[in-house]
């Protein structure tokens, strides 16, 4: 554990999701894998969806509707949606399918097994103080067992914009009922994560497990409050 500043009394903790309480790379390609397979084989009149069409349809979607930037669950529908729409589908035959492909794909994206240490250390800090779950992502906590650990877990949508924007730190704070300085943000992105804990007056503690150099990475604007290599770490702050 690397210390950058003198930290406050914590008296909560707030939790990245994705890659910090699990490896989520092999997840993502895993259930992107699983839907371009499934669009082939129940589909076959929708062709040439490769990963590079399949990014330039989004980013055709993000530039019409560019409020969906900041869900990523409406953004994977949306596509969804006008793929079927081009492939002559009516508007409602292709939000019905959209929406059927999605609950699937999230499914899959939700079908892992969390590593018992996450368990255990989630365990151990719940026991002294309120956590909560501050994520970009989609993932079903219900469904990999992590929900009983927070006080609740916060997502973007519905108008909340993605971290580092102030939404879903302030909505932490307002949820935890306490002074934001008074919370430790933990997570692995450093725009997202420590950036975005720092700028809206979050303790920051950087979860680095892959050795990225602070001081030479492009993403790193704002200094952590302190860095840890594996989450059992955080059991010594309480």
């Amino acid at each position: 554990m690397k210390f950058y500043r003198r930290l406050q009394q914590i008296k909560a903790m707030s939790f990245d999701l994705d890659d910090t309480l699990y490896d989520n790379v092999p997840v993502v390609r895993r259930a992107e894998t699983w839907m371009h397979m499934h669009l082939r084989s129940q589909y076959p009149h929708i062709t040439h969806l490769d990963r590079h069409a399949w990014l330039q349809l989004q980013r055709q979607v993000i530039h019409q509707q560019p409020s969906l930037v900041h869900d990523v669950s409406a953004i994977r529908v949306a596509c969804l949606t006008a793929l079927f729409l081009r492939h002559g589908h009516s508007e409602l035959d292709a939000r019905v399918i959209a929406d059927d492909i999605f609950q699937q794909v999230l499914a899959v994206r939700s079908d892992f097994v969390v590593p018992e240490n996450t368990f255990a250390v989630l365990s151990a800090l719940a026991s002294k103080v309120p956590l909560i779950a501050v994520t970009n992502g989609n993932v079903d906590t219900d469904k990999i067992g992590l929900s009983p650990f927070f006080t609740a877990v916060i997502k973007p949508g519905n108008g909340l914009r993605m971290k580092p924007y102030p939404d879903l730190f302030t909505l932490a704070a307002d949820t935890l009922a306490l002074p934001p300085q008074h919370i430790l943000h933990v997570g692995d992105h450093l725009k997202s994560d420590v950036a975005g804990a720092i700028s809206n007056g979050f303790m920051s503690a950087w979860f680095n497990d892959q050795q990225h150099s602070l001081m030479t990475s492009n993403k790193s604007s704002h200094l952590p409050d302190i860095e840890i290599t594996h989450l059992d770490e955080l059991t010594s702050l309480l």
